[in-house]
């Protein structure tokens, strides 16, 4: 049986251009939602990932919302955990409906909370002169958690708002992640590792035990990471970065 692969996807197999040597040449990896190529993939990149994909089973892990991860270009066909773990696709792209079913009841109470919180939160941003977007992550029509980037790509403003955000903001169930360019207030069951257990308890018990391999870039990964038997980071990630 093949080993297993837990991957993260932005940031660990691809990232945005401004992030890669100017020089280098830059294979599509995903686009926005305009249609346009946002994400790239360096040739080493595409190599091991398409490589990984003919030898081992690859399970994508990701904050990233449903219709966000269908517009990744390569060629998954195992499944995925998505929306930072609120939900699990199936191998032909559907919601995983256990799963779904699982989420749903946990998600209700927040359902009028996160949008109060994020409408506060940009109000906050505002009133502090910070120019700044965000929206909630959804799995149909359920709210899970929230996300806020600053236009200007400002992670000192983003450090300023999340540093006033957890001293008015009622967090009790909540836990804030932030990687870059990226703020996400999120339910504390909402999480890579819970779901990545579910796909590993799955894997286990269809195909029986397999070497299982870890790949991330964030702190937020470091959870499904710890599953696994072995576990990787890209170089001048934020893992990287929180090592001694």
């Amino acid at each position: 049986m093949k080993p297993l692969l837990l991957t993260d996807l932005d940031d660990t197999l691809f990232q945005t251009a401004r992030k890669m040597p100017t020089d280098v040449n830059k294979i599509p990896a995903a686009d926005g939602a305009n249609g346009e190529t946002i994400s790239f993939m360096q040739p080493w990149q595409h190599d091991f990932i398409h490589w990984a994909l003919a030898c081992m089973t690859v399970i994508p892990v990701t904050a990233r919302g449903i219709a966000s991860f269908k517009r990744v270009h390569l060629p998954f066909q195992q499944g995925a955990v998505c929306v930072h773990g609120a939900a699990i696709l199936t191998p032909d792209g559907h919601l995983d409906e256990e799963w779904h079913a699982h989420m749903q009841p946990q998600l209700a109470p927040y359902q009028s909370r996160l949008p109060d919180m994020l409408t506060t939160a940009l109000q906050i941003g505002e009133n502090m002169g910070l120019s700044l977007r965000g929206w909630l992550e959804s799995v149909e029509e359920t709210s899970a958690y929230l996300v806020i980037k600053s236009n200007t790509a400002n992670v000192e403003d983003l450090q300023k708002l999340r540093n006033i955000l957890s001293e008015t903001l009622n967090l009790q169930g909540f836990y804030i992640h932030m990687n870059g360019n990226n703020l996400a207030l999120l339910p504390d069951f909402v999480n890579k590792q819970a779901a990545a257990a579910e796909m590993l308890r799955r894997h286990l018990a269809e195909h029986g035990r397999v070497p299982v391999f870890g790949m991330g870039d964030s702190v937020s990964d470091l959870g499904f990471m710890r599953l696994c038997d072995f576990a990787a980071f890209p170089p001048k990630t934020q893992i990287c970065r929180s090592m001694p």
